[in-house]
């Protein structure tokens, strides 16, 4: 008994004659989405271009051809798709989704058109901007692992809450994260402006939803597929800012979209060690370095322009649970790199006091580059190698033979290569103040110590 999957692609059409199109405008090619039950990709071209055929139709090019169940692995389930799907039939194996006409391009000199807005846009906003008359519903989603009495909290609380796990168990509903909708003067509300936005308690959201559809909508992202990982899914935690934040800079425009289906904003408090990026309207950037309580109070308020809020709901709502590719994985590896070493040139400010932030900073990335080369990538091995460029310059294993037979050494581990390096340090500051006199000034700048120049 033969076995049927069904496949799908992508047709580029054209008519035979005006009477074969199946689209209303005066354009002989269209675009169409197909769905096909097929035993094999060859099998399905074969049924797609005897249905084409029958309807007085050229295939142009056929692309994207995949299995259904490939294509919601990747993209999430698909409403359209699975009606197509559900169409077809032994007698009837091929079905075509909209055919959308391909308009030629006119040839009317036009003006340039403008660069297309960028997908999201970030500003700043207060606590008190957000219960204006015309502003929707605020929702906060707390985390129960970055703020521990959340559940406690809301039991004794008159409000709309959920947990966003589905769970009886006690122990995880009280480190799972919590929806609940958020009054002007509620005793939540006070609770949650009050808590110091370093503790990345959670986010806030603005949405004319239901606590039920908010509920069900978000539970679908609380579980992640990754690359690192197609056997079983991972925890997604969106409700730390931090995350939240990385998600609108790595994920692909159509997936942001889905998960802001129902909200019209999603809001952050800003806190030093963030990815805020550049295009944020904020009257001035908080950087690695500053206090909590510089940056109590502020918010960074996301929303997706107009060009990205038309979204079908239905095909871009996942299945399972949420997919990332390759390529927004390593986005959101580059976002948790950036942030891991603005936290350690924070730390090292306590030793360098008077080091500009700009050459602590440097000297970190500078110490991430080195530790690729010579295996050294835990936060303590990159730390010693960021002391070292600081005092010693970003090029000191050329310049100081013990530094360079430790770093080289073949057979050492990198943690046992970082002790030696800690041991050696002294030496190379003591050697580094015998040789300077003798340098000239072009090699004094060549391997200058980064702590030791001056502020502009």
């Amino acid at each position: 008994m033969s076995s049927h999957d069904y496949w799908t692609g992508r047709c580029h059409l054209s008519a035979v004659s005006p009477t074969a199109r199946r689209w209303e405008a005066d354009t002989d090619e269209a675009m169409v989405t197909v769905v096909v039950r097929a035993e094999s990709e060859a099998d399905m071209r074969a049924q797609l271009q005897q249905a084409l055929d029958g309807e007085g139709l050229n295939l142009i090019r056929l692309d994207a051809v995949q299995t259904l169940l490939q294509r919601f692995r990747r993209e999430g389930m698909s409403k359209t798709l699975t009606d197509l799907a559900e169409a077809l039939s032994p007698r009837t194996p091929v079905a075509f989704g909209e055919m959308l006409p391909l308009l030629p391009e006119s040839t009317t000199p036009t003006e340039e058109p403008a660069p297309p807005a960028p997908p999201v846009r970030y500003d700043e906003i207060a606590w008190a901007d957000l219960f204006t008359p015309a502003s929707p519903p605020l929702w906060a989603v707390v985390d129960g692992v970055n703020c521990r009495d959340v559940m406690q909290r809301l039991a004794g609380a008159e409000v709309q809450s959920a947990c966003l796990y589905a769970t009886t168990d006690a122990a995880t509903r009280a480190i799972a994260p919590w929806l609940v909708r958020l009054e002007p003067d509620s005793e939540i509300r006070h609770w949650l402006a009050g808590l110091p936005q370093d503790q990345h308690w959670g986010i806030l959201l603005q949405s004319h939803a239901t606590l039920k559809q908010l509920c069900s909508h978000l539970r679908k992202f609380t579980m992640l597929w990754t690359p690192a990982n197609d056997q079983a899914p991972v925890y997604f935690r969106f409700y730390d800012p931090r995350v939240a934040l990385d998600m609108a800079q790595a994920l692909a425009q159509w997936k942001l979209a889905a998960f802001m289906a129902p909200l019209e904003t999603l809001i952050v408090g800003l806190t030093p060690l963030m990815a805020v990026p550049d295009k944020a309207n904020l009257r001035d950037a908080p950087h690695f370095a500053a206090t909590s309580q510089e940056v109590q109070g502020r918010l960074l308020r996301l929303a997706l322009n107009d060009t990205s809020t038309e979204r079908d709901r239905d095909t871009l709502s996942p299945g399972r649970s949420f997919v990332i590719d390759q390529t927004e994985f390593a986005r959101f590896g580059v976002l948790q790199k950036t942030r891991a070493q603005r936290k350690l040139a924070r730390e090292l400010t306590e030793t360098y006091a008077v080091t500009p932030l700009a050459d602590l900073l440097a000297a970190v990335e500078a110490s991430d580059r080195l530790g690729a080369v010579y295996g050294l990538v835990s936060k303590k091995q990159v730390k010693t190698l960021a002391k070292c460029c600081l005092e010693l310059g970003d090029s000191f294993p050329q310049h100081y033979p013990e530094a360079r037979e430790i770093l080289e050494h073949p057979r050492m581990a990198g943690w046992r290569k970082r002790d030696l390096l800690e041991a050696w340090l002294p030496r190379g500051r003591v050697r580094r103040k015998l040789l300077a006199p003798y340098r000239d000034g072009a090699q004094e700048d060549n391997f200058r110590p980064i702590a030791d120049k001056e502020t502009p």
